[in-house]
């Protein structure tokens, strides 16, 4: 540490050395306070103020142009004991702010670089804060506990331009957020009791971006991106709901959104690849999405409104599309797409409806909507350019689709209750169409052979069709009524 003497030499450079000289204040109200300053390096600023007992503070300065304020009182009069702030800075032009309002509060900031800012607001009691920023125009901005205590934040930086926001409020809050590589961004916004949020980015890539939002108690959120450009939107309101997303394990360019209201909800959503899109609603309780997509280009839309709904997305390959929307109670959806340019859309509107299907080829299409309580739909497609169409309105009904070839086409159309549709086609070019309207139908179509068609209608009550087509270019149209 230079020491300035006001000699008659020294006053002659007198301006010289006032521009190269550390300055710190320190100001302790109370008993039992503490303050350790050391400043090392030129033009450093460290303000400490202390209003209470047995508070603690530790700043630490090793540069130029660094400035750090440590603040551990009150705003409006009650003295505030048992604090402990520590800063450490190494570098050029790093700001560090911390202030603590409360009791038994705990903060460490360690910035190494230039141009980082840390801000650190703690209100309440029991609140812990940690921030480490290595690297340069780093920023992060913590906020805690103005309505609440035990809150804990971790904050880890390591790169250039990355920024960090977290803001917990209520009680028992932890959020964990480490950052590394460039240009990274997350925001942590948490209002309730017990909430978790977990955000890992950028160790293998830069420029992504986590927004996370829980409003509520018990909420959990996990947010893993690897790679570049990634983006992730988390927002849960209600208790107990946990979201999972994993995106780039390699990859760029993927976009992940979860949007969660209700109760024990539960979304987990992993992207391998690049360019993946995925959205998620739940509106409601004890719903349940999946959602794996391995390779580029896929998309994935999940709406689920009601309770109890469970739907699982499964694509492999590139540019496979699914579209799932279940409305009621106690609905099932699983949609499986290995190869390129699939698609699929399932919408359900009614309790205890199932739905499955299986794509494997390129260039599949399959159509499901149920609307009805009780329905139950299974489309396979093995080959490529096959489509299907499935139709339910009423209650226990059940339509199987299985086709194995290329280019080939089912239409399945019930209404009213408790139908069964089964149609088989191994080929190429076979048509199928099934119409059943009334009470209790059955159709069997079974087409084995090329460009053969089908044409079933049943109105009425409990009729009984079976077609079996084995060849090439067969024509078959049933009729029944009563």
């Amino acid at each position: 540490m230079k020491k300035v003497f006001f000699s008659a030499a020294a006053l002659m450079c007198g301006t010289m050395m006032f521009a190269q000289s550390n300055n710190s204040s320190v100001n302790s109200v109370g008993n039992n306070n503490t303050s350790a300053v050391s400043q090392v390096g030129l033009t450093n600023d460290s303000d400490v103020d202390q209003v209470g007992d047995d508070n603690d503070s530790s700043v630490d300065q090793d540069g130029t142009s660094n400035l750090s304020e440590v603040r551990q009182a009150s705003g409006y009069g009650p003295l505030r004991n048992r604090n402990n702030s520590v800063v450490e800075q190494d570098g050029t032009a790093n700001n560090s702010f911390v202030w603590q309002d409360g009791d038994d509060n705990v903060s460490s900031i360690d910035q190494d670089g230039t141009n980082n800012d840390s801000y650190v607001d703690q209100w309440g009691d029991f609140n812990d804060n940690e921030v480490i920023q290595n690297g340069d125009n780093n920023d992060s901005d913590v906020y805690q506990g103005y309505n609440g205590d035990n809150h804990v934040s971790t904050v880890n930086q390591q790169g250039d331009d990355n920024g960090s926001y977290v803001w917990q409020d209520g009680d028992s809050n932890i959020s964990d957020v480490d950052q590394g590589g460039d240009r990274n961004d997350s925001s942590v916004d948490q209002d309730g009791n017990n909430n978790i949020s977990d955000v890992l980015q950028g160790f293998a890539g830069d420029d992504n971006v986590s927004v996370v939002d829980q409003d509520g108690d018990n909420n959990n959120s996990n947010v893993d991106q690897w790679g570049n450009f990634n983006d992730s939107y988390v927002k849960q309101d209600g208790n107990n709901n946990d979201s999972d997303v994993f995106q780039g394990y390699p990859g760029d360019y993927n976009t992940s959104d979860v949007d969660q209201i209700g109760d024990d909800n539960t979304s987990y959503v992993s992207q391998d690849g690049g360019n993946n899109t995925s959205d998620v609603d739940q509106d409601g309780n004890l719903n349940d999405s999946n959602v794996n997509q391995d390779g580029f280009f896929n998309s994935s839309a999940v709406f689920q409104t009601g309770n109890s709904n469970l739907s699982t997305t499964d694509q492999i390959g590139n540019a496979n599309g699914s579209s799932q929307i279940q409305t009621g109670n106690d609905n099932e959806s699983y949609v499986s797409q290995i190869g390129n340019n699939n698609g699929s859309f399932v919408a359900q509107v009614g309790d205890l409806n199932d739905s499955d299907v299986d794509q494997v080829g390129n260039l599949n299409n399959s159509s499901v909507a149920q609307n009805g309580d009780n329905n139950s739909s299974d489309v396979d497609q093995l080959g490529n350019s096959n489509g299907s169409s499935v139709a339910q309105a009423g209650n226990d009904n059940t339509s199987i689709v299985a086709q194995t070839g290329d280019a080939n086409t089912s239409t399945v159309a019930q209404s009213g209750d408790l139908h069964l549709s089964t149609v088989t086609q191994n080929g190429m070019s076979n048509i199928s169409n099934v119409t059943q309207a009334g009470f209790s139908h059955t159709s069997d179509v079974f087409q084995d052979g090329n460009a053969n068609n089908s044409i079933v209608t049943q109105t009425g009550t409990t009729h009984t069709s079976d077609v079996d087509q084995i060849g090439n270019g067969n024509t078959s149209t049933v009729t029944q009524s009563n």
